[in-house]
């Protein structure tokens, strides 16, 4: 079994070494997407520092919440030769695995065809509708746009999926097969509307390919993600928390194999403390 790396960067080279120092693994491939907003040769030594990374060549600029992270995605599946690779792993720079590389490889194998996308219902489970039933203008780069979609959501008539699908999700970070990976772009391609769609909700990274196989013949092999994420009590901050070595314990004992988010520039500390609880060589940074 091999698996691809699909990571997504824009900060912090040296964090980002840390990670594929954590991760490195015969099996293992890293393709990076670098944010088309950052300049990306700080980051290029690292194609020299490993011999298992790549760079995805066509970049798009990620904003939050908007469609970027999407693009930025499916641009990572088009370039990634998709038969080489049992899985895809999309993570992001700013994670970090909590168990060691050989771990996260058996952990996977022995649960082989299994897709780890974490699929809740955005009308109970996960009770955000109004992210992708109202009109949201993210992608618009014009003063006013969140007014202009309220109004747009009070005039128009409610927005129906061009789909029949039961919408899903919660996060854009998942470990597919690419069996998955190649149905998802398949029905993108033979489905144009429901990109249209998407490109006016909010975050639709974290519901198009949770959607997509909840509603096929995937969905009996879905199981939660892999990547631990620690978000705050207010629900009003849409932000995941950032990780500190305060988080230590609580992160050892997850039963994920990755977390996220963490800053070197904020908590270099619970980086380290990760690094010698896998028992890697620490990363000269």
């Amino acid at each position: 079994m091999k698996i691809a790396f699909l990571i997504l960067a824009h900060k912090n080279p040296k964090q980002l070494q840390m990670l594929l120092n954590a991760l490195q693994y015969p099996a293992f491939h890293f393709y990076i997407h670098i944010d088309k907003k950052v300049n990306a040769e700080p980051f290029h030594y690292l194609s020299s520092r490993f011999s298992n990374v790549s760079f995805i060549k066509k970049r798009a600029k990620i904003y939050w919440a908007a469609f970027g992270t999407i693009q930025a995605t499916l641009n990572g599946f088009n370039e990634i030769p998709l038969d080489d690779y049992d899985y895809v792993n999309v993570i992001s720079a700013q994670d970090f695995p909590l168990r060691p590389a050989d771990e996260i490889y058996e952990y996977i194998l022995k649960r082989k065809g299994t897709e780890f996308i974490t699929c809740e219902s955005i009308e109970d489970e996960w009770p955000v509708a109004p992210r992708v039933k109202k009109y949201h203008l993210i992608n618009w780069h014009i003063p006013g746009k969140y007014r202009l979609g309220n109004f747009l959501t009070y005039i128009l008539p409610e927005r129906k999926f061009p789909v029949n699908h039961e919408i899903v999700g919660r996060a854009n970070w998942f470990t597919l097969t690419t069996k998955a990976i190649k149905y998802s772009l398949s029905f993108l391609k033979e489905n144009p509307a429901v990109i249209r769609y998407y490109k006016y909700c909010w975050g639709a990274d974290e519901f198009i390919f949770s959607t997509i196989l909840y509603n096929s013949s995937f969905k009996n092999n879905i199981a939660q993600n892999l990547v631990y994420v620690k978000w705050s009590a207010d629900t009003t901050i849409a932000h995941p928390q950032m990780l500190t070595v305060d988080d230590f314990n609580e992160l050892i004992n997850s039963s994920k194999l990755f977390a996220r988010k963490f800053d070197m520039e904020a908590d270099f500390l619970i980086l380290k403390k990760l690094e010698e609880y896998i028992g890697i060589a620490g990363t000269t940074v």
